[in-house]
């Protein structure tokens, strides 16, 4: 007989404190909270941010909460979908597990429902965990790739999260979060045939702003079914599963005790393309680096991928279709030109160029036998790659474990706060980008989550 597990995740996400989480857990939200705000200001300018923001029917007459962190206002629903959308257009978002990115979703919920009731940092940063953790154990509870089977399984669990986020930052009783968890479980949903098009970090937008739907029909009274997740044959879980493996029988006896956000964390990325590129780019880099390589001496890359990784890649729309931020070749080939990866490799000044467009035809995906599958899903291109040059000498470099960014490598407060400035500068004066950044990195000492950025 399944667990109780909606009634177990409401039951802590409601109950949980600020006092009880442990220092690397508090970390991990500081970290990824002011990241994310980071690279939504990178993305106002986004032809989806601005389609999203044209449709908002509550743009300019609720002021509940502000669009982007500026000066117009809209409903914290509205306000979450567009900030949600802006932030995941750039492709440069943290990740967690299972490849879902966590605080794309609820980094827009949590401060838009924030600034409407005043809430502190302290209960932003409590209710972050309240909706990470229980979707990290929702994740782990199948063994099989979501994407394998087409979802996009950030919109898929993003809605439940929020729900369980923002009931604890409203203070919800547990048969209160049971109803919103219930709520949110129906707006489950989102496909990677979306990905590389607009509807892509729509979904996401979505996904949160139905989070915060659901939290506000809960309060209202709306009936919802107390098991939506884990009914057998009938709950979002079963339904989502790729081959039917997902455990509805665990019980969750360590929630609360052993936190995802200490072990897992948040993985923030140092470069602007795709989570499948991050450890290519740094093998590159250091292949490029060590050996001081020319880009006009290199006639073959071979990307080395693991032959697991290499049968989800391949469903890639990407494969087919060029969009430059999800382009492993040309972040690679970004990386032998420049030595570095910027937003400038996404410009068509620079993948225009006609070196840049052989050198790019010159790239290859390789399925390696040699290369292990990872035992985290979803993260991509191995980091090995192999550079022929034109003098016959054929250089490789090992797999990549984890990318730079990854918890277990974490980036500096300065490294974050260079790649906050490189997301912010377009948007923001200098100084007012270093107070921004200076109050999210330490976001649980605001008094009130509506001042940042005034």
């Amino acid at each position: 007989m399944p667990t109780a597990l909606s009634r177990s995740l409401a039951g802590f996400a409601s109950g949980l404190r600020y006092e009880h989480l442990p220092a690397r857990a508090l970390e991990a939200v500081r970290i990824g909270m002011a990241d994310t705000v980071g690279v939504m200001l990178s993305g106002v300018d986004m032809p989806v941010s601005r389609h999203v923001l044209a449709s908002l029917g509550t743009r300019g007459l609720k002021h509940e909460a502000r669009i982007q962190l500026g000066a117009e206002t809209a409903s914290v629903a509205d306000a979450t979908l567009v900030n949600a959308v802006t932030t995941s257009s750039v492709v440069f978002d943290d990740v967690a597990f299972a490849g879902c990115h966590t605080s794309t979703v609820l980094m827009p919920a949590l401060l838009a429902e924030g600034e409407r009731i005043g809430a502190s940092g302290k209960q932003v940063v409590q209710a972050y965990a309240a909706g990470y953790e229980p979707w990290a154990r929702l994740a782990e509870r199948d063994p099989d790739s979501y994407s394998s089977k087409g979802w996009h399984a950030t919109a898929c669990f993003g809605p439940s999260a929020v729900a369980l986020a923002l009931a604890n930052l409203r203070g919800f009783d547990e048969a209160t979060t049971v109803r919103a968890l219930g709520i949110a479980a129906s707006m489950s949903g989102g496909i990677t045939a979306s990905f590389d098009t607009d509807v892509g970090p729509f979904q996401i937008g979505r996904g949160a702003a139905g989070g915060v739907l659901a939290a506000q029909l809960a309060e209202a009274g709306m009936s919802a079914p107390a098991d939506a997740l884990e009914r057998s044959g009938r709950g979002m879980l079963v339904a989502l599963s790729p081959k039917g493996a997902v455990d509805l029988e665990s019980p969750l006896d360590d929630l609360g005790r052993a936190w995802r956000l200490e072990s897992i964390g948040i993985n923030v990325k140092q470069y602007p393309f795709g989570n499948i590129a991050q450890r290519a780019v740094d093998g590159a880099l250091d292949l490029a680096i060590a050996n001081d390589v020319k880009p006009q001496e290199v006639t073959r890359v071979e990307l080395l991928i693991s032959e697991a990784q290499y049968a989800v890649i391949s469903k890639s729309p990407s494969v087919l279709h060029f969009v430059p931020s999800h382009s492993v070749p040309l972040a690679v080939v970004a990386a032998l030109f420049e030595r570095r990866v910027t937003f400038d490799a996404l410009d068509e000044s620079f993948y225009g160029r006609p070196e840049v467009q052989a050198l790019l035809k010159q790239v290859e995906t390789v399925a390696d036998s040699r290369v292990p599958a990872d035992t985290q899903p979803n993260l991509g291109f191995s980091g090995g790659v192999r550079l022929h040059l034109n003098d016959g000498r054929v250089l490789e470099s090992p797999s990549v474990d984890y990318a730079r960014g990854h918890w277990t490598r974490p980036m500096s407060e300065a490294e974050l706060w260079q790649k906050f400035w490189s997301c912010s500068g377009k948007q923001l004066a200098q100084p007012q980008a270093e107070k921004l950044f200076a109050s999210l990195i330490r976001l649980d000492e605001v008094a009130n989550v509506g001042t940042l950025n005034r």
